[in-house]
């Protein structure tokens, strides 16, 4: 019976040839790994710079429009926004006294175009401040008893003329539509570091641009005067609960309130009262008013209305 060899089968050269290539063939696929790799993270490389350029000529371009409107539309708004948080902060110091000058006694303020701020005396301490305040400061019944500026498209018979002016503009107002013109704004675009952002940043410029540049343009070029009230506290519109005393507490007692009235065009104050008023609210239909947030508006009305009133007064 012939003995089996033991070894390799097949031709010794065949078999060696297997042997070479499987001692081979992880040495090859280990460099064709490490050469994919360093292609993937070559393509990244650039990738990433690519992106990084395009993001810093995006953000360039943004940022080169910016300056545009802040050389034509900043170069006379900063102005004005510097020197009314000056009247502010000058105004809330120790009170000087009742000044009435004799161009205010005319009253043709009352039917021109202005900016309005109301505010607590405390709360005017500094520029910043006053823009936290502006920002959610409200027109009340004060602006609206006391002023007549004509509603001429209403008076037309436009169908969205609205039954009230528009006027005075709040300072907020203004402060809002100039927002990118603030190096708080041009340092957010500087900081943006994806294309997301930048596109979220460009189309919060070009609705600016579209829809509230146009109105910081109105205030520039059309405000004749600027309205400020300063309220003082009072104790009797301290909360119940300890809290801090607010602008609509205040409003719903008699405190004393100071009324300043700067023409824009003469860079002037012309007008500098302190008065208080208090209204009365006079029920009125079959069923009587019990909301106690409807009362305290009707309160705050009737006497805004009544603080009103005693500046037309004053003016006569």
């Amino acid at each position: 019976m012939p003995q089996l060899r033991k070894g390799p089968r097949g031709l010794p050269a065949i078999a060696q040839a297997r042997e070479t290539r499987a001692q081979r063939g992880p040495k090859w696929t280990m460099q064709a790994g490490l050469v994919a790799a360093g292609a993937i993270a070559a393509g990244l490389i650039a990738h990433a710079v690519v992106s990084g350029r395009e993001l810093a000529a995006g953000k360039q371009a943004l940022l080169a429009r910016q300056r545009a409107v802040a050389a034509t539309l900043g170069a006379e708004w900063l102005p004005l926004r510097d020197e009314l948080e000056s009247d502010v902060l000058i105004a809330a110091k120790t009170y000087a006294g009742d000044d009435v000058d004799p161009e205010a006694r005319t009253l043709s303020f009352r039917t021109q175009p202005g900016l309005y701020l109301r505010m607590r005396v405390a709360d005017a301490v500094s520029p910043e401040s006053i823009r936290s305040v502006a920002a959610d400061a409200k027109k009340d019944a004060f602006s609206s008893c006391l002023l007549r500026e004509p509603n001429d498209r209403g008076r037309r018979g436009e169908i969205d003329g609205g039954a009230f002016a528009e006027q005075p503009w709040n300072l907020g107002q203004a402060y809002a539509a100039t927002r990118i013109l603030t190096e708080p704004w041009v340092q957010a675009v500087k900081d943006i570091d994806d294309d997301m952002r930048l596109r979220v940043w460009t189309a919060q410029y070009d609705k600016a641009v579209r829809e509230e540049v146009p109105l910081a343009i109105d205030v520039v070029k059309r405000a004749q005067f600027f309205l400020l009230v300063l309220d003082e506290d009072d104790a009797a519109a301290r909360p119940a609960d300890g809290g801090p005393t607010t602008e609509e507490s205040l409003q719903l007692v008699s405190h004393p309130a100071r009324v300043h009235l700067f023409d824009l065009k003469r860079r002037a104050e012309i007008v500098r009262l302190r008065r208080s008023a208090e209204g009365m609210v006079i029920p009125a239909g079959e069923r009587p008013i019990t909301d106690p947030e409807t009362l305290d508006a009707m309160h705050r009305q009737a006497n805004n209305c009544a603080l009103a009133r005693s500046v037309e007064v004053a003016l006569r």
